[in-house]
């Protein structure tokens, strides 16, 4: 599947030169309650589905989201993407006019990464109102219904165990508030196997915001740079162009966004 990472100039600079992508902690993303709306969404929806599990499933489900929320929430770390490569409120994101949007496939982005230190997932996000219930089960459902999942939790109590916790960590993080719907949000979530295990910290208008600098083997699978709204794009190209070709980057295209905004 086709991801786009919408950034500035700067940001595909430090791309480029370091071969990294920043993985920013939840708890400083523009929606700061994002993983407790998801956490909640899943434990509401446990009450609606005693007729498709037993007690035993739905309290391990339970315990291991009790757990998560007291002592892994702490520490979950977000790639973000989106699922767009042309997207107005995106470019509107950039008014300096040095926006680009960085053309991935999701599959070869994960393969390229060093993630030996890491639980990672992937997937698109949920957006669904506070009090709804309805996504969650069906994610819920979703996940006990994969064949490795069934074969795990029907070989004995451990497994189901595990399963669960599996379950706890991978759902949460991909539930948002519906009124961030717009940003089409792709998302690879990264729970290091150590809490602070290289964490770092930028500064921001808020303060001090904790990341994980999550390094490529080799090169990023970059294929297209898209070049956002300005007037004098054929200078930024040159520029583009250069910084690609002198970091081996020499298969990946250069496009223009289609959107007339400035």
């Amino acid at each position: 599947m086709k991801i786009y990472h919408y950034t500035d100039l700067n940001g595909l600079k430090g791309i480029i030169e370091s071969g990294s992508l920043w993985a920013t902690h939840f708890s400083f993303l523009n929606d700061s309650n994002e993983l407790t709306h998801g956490m909640n969404c899943l434990e509401n929806a446990l009450q609606y589905l005693r007729d498709d599990f037993n007690p035993k499933t739905l309290k391990f489900i339970e315990q291991a989201l009790t757990h998560f929320r007291m002592h892994r929430a702490a520490h979950v770390y977000n790639l973000s993407f989106c699922l767009e490569p042309d997207l107005l409120s995106q470019w509107r994101g950039y008014g300096s006019s040095q926006g680009v949007c960085l053309e991935f496939d999701d599959e070869e982005l994960l393969a390229s990464l060093e993630l030996t230190h890491y639980q990672v997932f992937k997937n698109r996000v949920l957006y669904t109102k506070e009090d709804s219930t309805v996504e969650a089960r069906n994610e819920i459902l979703a996940f006990f219904r994969q064949p490795h999942v069934q074969a795990a939790i029907n070989a004995d109590v451990m497994h189901e165990m595990i399963q669960a916790t599996r379950l706890a960590h991978s759902l949460p993080p991909f539930f948002k508030n519906d009124g961030f719907q717009e940003e089409q949000e792709f998302r690879m979530v990264i729970l290091p196997d150590s809490p602070f295990e290289g964490v770092n910290f930028r500064v921001n208008d808020s303060g001090l915001v904790p990341y994980l600098i999550i390094k490529a083997k080799d090169k990023l699978p970059l294929t297209n740079v898209r070049i956002g709204p300005r007037s004098n794009r054929a200078m930024m190209m040159d520029g583009i162009s250069f910084l690609l070709q002198s970091r081996g980057y020499t298969s990946t295209r250069i496009s223009f966004t289609e959107t007339p905004f400035r």
